[in-house]
């Protein structure tokens, strides 16, 4: 096993780490130009290579205006100590999925060419590569982001970020829970709310005075000076716990809306204790996690590079620069892009709402059903439609098409591709009866076709068997037993994988783990990173707060389950903790390094449907615990930690703002929460005109409580779906596949290859060297996981919603990066987050104007993609005569 590179200490780690404390030059820009004249004055034995890099090579290494620094170090690095960094890194990077190809393609040239094969610059591309390595980062997108250098003088945990980042949690909290049951439902991301934090902070930095206390020798002052990059990065983490506080949410409405269960005991008081020992104990469960998901260099996460990129551009002055004939600032392009998109997106948002749901294709033939099928963006699977919208809150519903990487988004959707394929055979089959229903909802179905009433079967909370026989069973439409298939065989896919095939990553970190309790053993002792190096002058946060928060929590949920009547044992919150020990490890990884973010739902709703069968109420408690607050909202935080990480803030202010924040926010969700539930007319039905449909969040969560909850995962494994107890077995072997095909792969295919060309005739071998070998060698870089959550992703989703992500992420995360780096380096990132923010600012304007009490504009425009069969539930078999399908009542399975 690979083990980190170790750390090899040179004359300038005592500044770059920042432990020379007392050195009033430590400010980065100082920095700069002293390792210049350091690097002519002590080392002029070194060759200077800042001839042979040329400006635009140098963008592409230092693009935030530290090329002294980075040519300093350049010129400074020995041939054999950069070997020996390239060696190492070779190998620790062997399974990095992230690392760029050109780079370790590069680098093995080096190796295994030396200075006579490689070229003339052999010299200064092994410097260059152990650099970035060393001090820098391999990976372009983290460059383009987070500085090699650190002050660690510029006033961070200050009074008014905390003010700010609070005041707009508060406003955060009430927009996400708000638009929560929206689908595509809209959020203030981190990425989007600096740009409306960054002008209160100048208003109170030339407002406020400078009053302040002295504190155990530290002053805290209203006003320390200018608003920093620091202060900025700060507040926006503190926001970032807002956008948390839905995850119980899904439960309360399931349970509460009269559409679902219709309990009546949910009160204020029931939500507001749920919220927030859920989000505490996520927060505590965060602490395991961090060691794993956040200190590991692989541990990318690189859908929160854009909230640091803009970040920068609205706190950091940009030294004036043309790149590819664009001299705009990030700052300026920022607001051009942020008010170009609030103004266009009425467009698609009301004015003309086809340019949203564009199934252009289903308007040739309205009434076609077929066509509706294939193709529809609403009843259908969306395929062969290449322009699916025009709307950017849909087109990047899926993925994070200028954060997440290409391999990520093009495997995903392949993988949605043979998914389309699966959904199709088992609709026209009418397995399970699934050609009754319509093609592809997340809806649970009654065997008249019409929408379950749960309320007909249950009695007390539990269910009736003889209502149950008199009424129906629940169906699922032909897209949601894949999606439930696909769960069930993603967990020992991904859990294999991983495990295995990062099991240098993995393996370390639990033994860091171990030492870290047992020993005191510091997260960034032995890194080579300069980020890990640099954050190693902060004291950490110790592991026993993490504990305490989590104990603390576990203690309500015991208080809770005791006084409210869910019928629900204590011993299953502790069974839940126990699953995400085990489980979310692999899972968090998977998200630091593929931008991806699953739970463990579909594992979890089988276990409970065992152990608790007839009993919803604690299948939603394990759901909402199990799923969403250990290993969802512990990915949240230690996603926030690397942020912190990246742009170096203490670990420990982090966890105090984050503290605070989740108390004071747990009563602004519960609020608003209250506020939707009863204010928006027709919540959670179908046709809802402002798109409060709860398709993604109430909708499926109560299809699987009808299932796996009240019917129980023996009925469902058993009589109703056999085929979902196969899926486990599938998705194990699916891993073992590829693990020793990749595994084996390299070593044999040459020679299997070499051998069939002296068996196989000339012209044979040439159609399999064409077609199969070539498939065949694809496969040894594949990565399944990702494939299987392309199946996942369908109901209520379907390609309308996937393909122009996958066409954006092909332009933006393959092409500029390989074309004009520079460019994307500087204005990707940017790009993303203004478009977010100028739908967002658009979205909720638009809704208080002319979705709160409903303006209808009424034209062909606005009516033309719901016209036809696409725009309503339709089946391609007819109801039987006696008025339902599926079994006789009376034997129903059970």
């Amino acid at each position: 096993m690979a083990s980190e590179p170790k750390v090899v200490v040179d004359p300038g780690d005592d500044i770059v780490a920042g432990h020379d404390s007392s050195n009033p030059d430590r400010d980065p820009e100082k920095i700069q130009t002293k390792y210049a004249t350091k690097s002519q004055e002590e080392d002029v034995s070194h060759q200077d290579f800042a001839d042979q890099i040329p400006h635009s090579m140098l963008e592409e290494l230092a693009p935030n205006g530290e090329g002294d620094y980075i040519i300093s170090k350049i010129n400074e690095m020995t041939t054999e100590e950069a070997l020996a960094i390239i060696t190492e890194s070779l190998k620790f990077h062997a399974d990095d999925w992230n690392f760029p190809t050109e780079m370790r393609e590069r680098m093995r040239r080096i190796l295994d060419e030396g200075p006579k094969g490689y070229g003339e610059f052999y010299e200064r591309d092994l410097r260059i590569d152990a650099v970035m390595m060393r001090y820098s980062s391999p990976y372009p997108g983290v460059r383009a982001v987070a500085d090699p250098l650190d002050n660690d003088k510029v006033p961070i945990e200050t009074i008014r970020a905390y003010f700010l980042g609070v005041s707009w949690a508060v406003i955060g909290t009430f927009m996400a829970t708000f638009f929560n049951s929206r689908f595509p439902g809209i959020s203030l991301s981190g990425s989007v709310i600096q740009i409306l934090l960054y002008p209160c902070a100048k208003t109170l930095e030339w407002l406020l005075p400078d009053w302040g206390v002295t504190v155990f020798g530290t002053r805290h002052s209203l006003n320390p000076g200018p608003w920093t990059f620091k202060e900025q990065m700060f507040a926006t983490i503190t926001y970032n716990i807002s956008i948390y506080t839905t995850n119980s949410y899904g439960m309360i409405l399931v349970q509460k809306m009269d559409i679902f269960y219709g309990l009546d005991f949910i009160n204020y008081g029931y939500q507001l204790m749920l919220t927030l020992f859920v989000q505490l104990m996520g927060m505590g469960f965060a602490g395991y996690l961090r060691r794993f998901s956040v200190y590991p260099v692989k541990a990318l996460w690189p859908t929160i590079l854009p909230t640091i990129a803009m970040n920068r551009a609205l706190t950091r002055a940009e030294p004036r620069e043309n790149i590819y004939g664009w001299t705009i600032s990030r700052y300026k392009f920022f607001y051009i892009c942020m008010a170009s998109m609030a103004v266009y997106y009425w467009l698609p948002g009301y004015l003309f709402t086809a340019l949203s749901t564009f199934n252009w294709m289903t308007w040739i033939a309205p009434q076609n059903l077929t066509l509706a099928i294939i193709t529809g963006s609403s009843l259908g699977l969306g395929l062969f439609n290449p322009i699916t919208t025009f709307d950017w809150n849909i087109a990047t519903s899926s993925y994070a098409a200028l954060a997440q990487p290409f391999f990520s988004v093009c495997t995903e959707y392949c993988g949605a591709w043979l998914g389309a394929a699966v959904i199709l055979a088992i609709y026209y089959t009418n397995m399970n009866n699934a050609a009754y229903l319509p093609i592809n909802s997340s809806s649970a179905f009654a065997n008249d076709g019409k929408p379950y009433k749960v309320q007909n079967v249950v009695t007390g909370n539990k269910l009736n068997e003889t209502l149950y026989q008199q009424y129906s069973p629940p169906f699922y439409s032909a897209g949601f037993i894949l999606t439930v298939g696909a769960n069930f065989a993603f967990y020992p896919v991904y859990f294999l994988y991983i495990m295995v095939n990062q099991w240098t990553t993995v393996g370390r970190a639990y033994v860091d783990f171990y030492k870290g309790l047992r020993h005191g053993k510091g997260n960034y002792e032995g890194a080579m990173d300069v980020h890990s190096r640099l954050m190693s002058r902060y004291p950490e946060v110790p592991d026993w707060w993490f504990l305490f928060i989590l104990v603390g929590a576990i203690v309500v949920s015991v208080i809770f389950l005791n006084i409210y009547p869910l019928d629900t044992p204590v011993w299953l919150v502790f069974l839940m903790i126990g699953i995400n020990i085990v489980f979310a490890v692999p899972l968090s990884l998977l998200s630091a390094t593929t931008g991806t973010n699953l739970g463990l739902g579909a594992l979890i709703q089988v276990l409970t449907g065992y152990l608790l069968p007839g009993n919803p109420n604690a299948f939603l408690f394990a759901q909402t615990l199990g799923s969403w607050a250990l290993a969802g909202y512990g990915d949240n935080y230690v996603q926030d930690q690397k942020m912190a990480h990246y742009v170096k803030i203490p670990p420990r202010a982090v966890f105090r703002s984050q503290i605070g924040t989740i108390i004071i926010t747990c009563f602004v969700a519960v609020s608003t929460q209250n506020f939707i539930m009863n204010n928006v007319k027709g919540l959670c039905t179908p046709d809802q005109p402002s798109r409060f449909t709860c398709a993604a969040d109430g909708a499926p969560l109560y299809s699987s409580s009808l299932m796996w909850g009240l019917l129980g995962s023996q009925r469902m494994f058993g009589a109703m779906y056999p085929m979902f107890k196969w899926c486990f077995l599938i998705g194990t072997g699916i891993a073992l596949v590829f693990l020793v095909g990749q595994g084996y792969g390299p070593k044999y295919l040459p020679g299997v290859k070499e051998k069939l060309r002296r068996r196989l005739s000339p012209g044979t071998f040439s159609l399999l060297d064409r077609t199969l070998f070539p498939f065949v060698a694809s496969l040894l870089w594949l990565n399944p996981i990702l494939i299987i959550q392309g199946f996942q992703h369908w109901a209520p989703s379907n390609l309308s919603y996937k393909t122009p992500g996958f066409i954006l992420s092909f332009i933006f995360m393959y092409l500029l990066p390989r074309h004009r780096l520079a460019w994307w380096e500087k204005y990707n990132y940017v790009l993303s987050a203004a478009f977010t923010a100028g739908v967002a600012v658009s979205a909720l304007i638009m809704f208080f104007a002319v979705g709160y009490n409903p303006v209808k504009l009424d034209w062909w425009g606005n009516r033309v993609s719901g016209a036809g069969i696409d725009g309503k539930g339709a089946a391609i078999l007819a109801m039987p005569e006696r008025g339902y399908f599926g079994p006789e009542k009376g034997s129903f399975p059970w």
